[in-house]
């Protein structure tokens, strides 16, 4: 059934304002923004803001949600036809670092840690991107694929090595350098893995 009228324009509201807010934060940082520079940027009002969000962090950590299913999404998608598992878990690291790389319009990671703290921030990373590492591990575990103790300690070590990659490839003023380099060294780790 197709959408009201109200249903549409609640869902066009919501978009303006996060993609104003994401406009704003990564410009001008998000403890520079303030709910006014939103609502004005997006030509609204902050009971519209009030409305769809409950506060300038909830609007950031519903556009950070946002930007982690695009990443997962990237990730599942560059995998999906590879059936050899290191092949396949390289093309999702590649597809991450991809991700970090070429995106002028997203949210810094150090920055999100900043806003939502470091447990915030991983319990929605252990919903997204982390999830995606432990099931492929767990994969490859259960096949015989790989020799691994423990699924979770191989799952936070990779997603570490993956996030300091990005962090690296984001401070870094030769990003395709940078991005070779580290994924070369991450190819190598992998192969290291092989049972």
């Amino acid at each position: 059934m197709p959408k009201s009228r109200k249903e549409e324009y609640a869902e066009l509201t919501r978009n303006a304002l996060l993609e104003s807010a994401l406009e704003l934060f990564t410009s001008k940082g998000y403890s520079k923004t303030s709910i006014e520079d939103i609502v004005r940027s997006a030509r609204l009002t902050r009971g519209a803001l009030y409305h769809h969000f409950k506060s300038k962090e909830d609007l950031f950590t519903v556009l950070y949600e946002k930007q982690m299913t695009q990443v997962r999404d990237n990730i599942l998608e560059a995998m999906k036809d590879i059936s050899d598992p290191i092949e396949k878990i390289l093309a999702g690291q590649k597809a991450q670092l991809d991700y970090s790389m070429g995106r002028s319009k997203s949210i810094r990671l150090d920055v999100v840690i900043g806003v939502l703290g470091y447990k915030r921030w991983r319990e929605i990373d252990s919903a997204y991107t982390i999830k995606v590492i432990r099931d492929f591990l767990q994969e490859m575990k259960d096949s015989g694929f790989i020799n691994i103790g423990s699924v979770d300690y191989a799952t936070n070590l990779l997603y570490a090595l993956h996030v300091e990659a990005a962090l690296t490839i984001s401070n870094t003023e030769d990003k395709v350098a940078a991005r070779a380099e580290l994924s070369e060294m991450i190819e190598r780790m992998f192969y290291g893995l092989k049972s």
